[in-house]
């Protein structure tokens, strides 16, 4: 079966990955432990990829997938929460330029767009974890590289105009490679083991990803693809016992604060810097690469503090914020939001 266009692949793909994410959200919420059981990993990776999967329908390029991932990442970047959403998001638009002008998504394509994901995730975060969406990223990204440079010695599929360039076969084994790296995170991360589960986050990037291979083979989802993983089929949060108590609960008073600036990239630094002194779980990503006349861009912001005021002092000292929400991290989910001083998301 022939591989859809650029930007319809796109489209096609958020689209079943927004459907894919919904029915799993459930599960993935409680199965929620790392960095807080906050139960909203599920919640939070439904609402980026929404956000992503609207903008690319709405994006004026029609043809340029590229640019309607670039569309759809910063959308997502911009209505993005919680931990495991913005690192989806930052996903999303760091696969955007290498996508740029290109003649078609082929298997060099995507691993170039998929490295660049893995590097601007990395790049995110003041404090890289295994264990999380990041292993089952990189593990995609070095599928993806090592499919597109073998040898074509194999026939190729009825459809494929090129075998060297097959989508299908890179986008199958990438996945069978995501699935043990899914399952490698229990052993990564020291609440998982305890609790003898693997993360939240990288299940939802894995129906992301199956989405990608269902859409790019032509061929039905495989429903049973998160069986058989540890705490999926029932979730941390679904039983009580020892295993939710295996992850350390949010400190009383804990926040996530959330916000965009414009700033230089020396400035977005020294922000990181500032914040990862008085919180943990930084992250900072640019919405865009189009720098202002003060060659600054916006930069969406995340990060838990023990008080609200740890970080919305430094952000408001690094320039105007918008978009600012404060976040109860012991509350029952991210949906109850209230900023201070006046000051309400966009």
């Amino acid at each position: 079966m022939s591989t859809p266009s650029r930007p319809s692949l796109v489209r096609h793909w958020l689209a079943l990955a927004e459907e894919l994410v919904g029915r799993a959200a459930p599960r993935l919420d409680a199965l929620n432990l790392f960095p807080v059981p906050d139960a909203d990993t599920g919640t939070n990776m439904l609402a980026t990829l929404t956000a992503a999967r609207t903008a690319a329908d709405a994006c004026p390029a029609q043809d340029d997938a590229g640019a309607v991932l670039a569309h759809a990442g910063a959308a997502a970047l911009d209505s993005a929460r919680g931990n495991s959403g913005m690192l989806l998001a930052v996903s999303l638009a760091g696969m955007a330029e290498p996508l740029r002008g290109r003649e078609r998504v082929d298997a060099f394509a995507l691993a170039a767009a998929f490295g660049a994901a893995d590097r601007a995730a990395r790049q995110a975060l003041s404090d890289p974890r295994e264990g999380t969406i990041l292993t089952v990223l990189s593990a995609a990204a070095r599928s993806l590289a090592r499919s597109s440079t073998q040898a074509p010695d194999t026939p190729a599929v009825a459809g494929d105009a090129d075998p060297a360039v097959r989508l299908g076969p890179a986008v199958t084994v990438m996945l069978a490679d995501c699935v043990q790296a899914v399952e490698e995170t229990e052993s990564l991360l020291a609440p998982l083991t305890g609790a003898q589960v693997v993360d939240a986050g990288a299940v939802g990037l894995l129906w992301v990803f199956e989405a990608l291979r269902a859409v790019v083979t032509g061929t039905p989802v495989d429903e049973e693809l998160a069986t058989a993983l540890p705490g999926y089929g029932e979730g941390v949060h679904a039983a009580e016992g020892e295993p939710a108590a295996a992850a350390e609960a949010p400190a009383e008073g804990a926040v996530e604060v959330m916000g965009t600036l414009t700033l230089t990239p020396l400035a977005a630094a020294e922000l990181r810097r500032r914040l990862a002194d008085v919180g943990d779980a930084v992250i900072l990503a640019p919405l865009g690469t189009a720098r202002d006349g003060q060659g600054r861009v916006p930069w969406r912001v995340h990060v838990h503090v023990p008080r609200a005021e740890d970080a919305i002092g430094p952000l408001r000292a690094a320039g105007d914020v918008e978009g600012l929400t404060v976040t109860d991290l012991a509350g029952p989910s991210h949906g109850d939001d209230a900023a201070p001083d006046g000051c309400h998301g966009r």
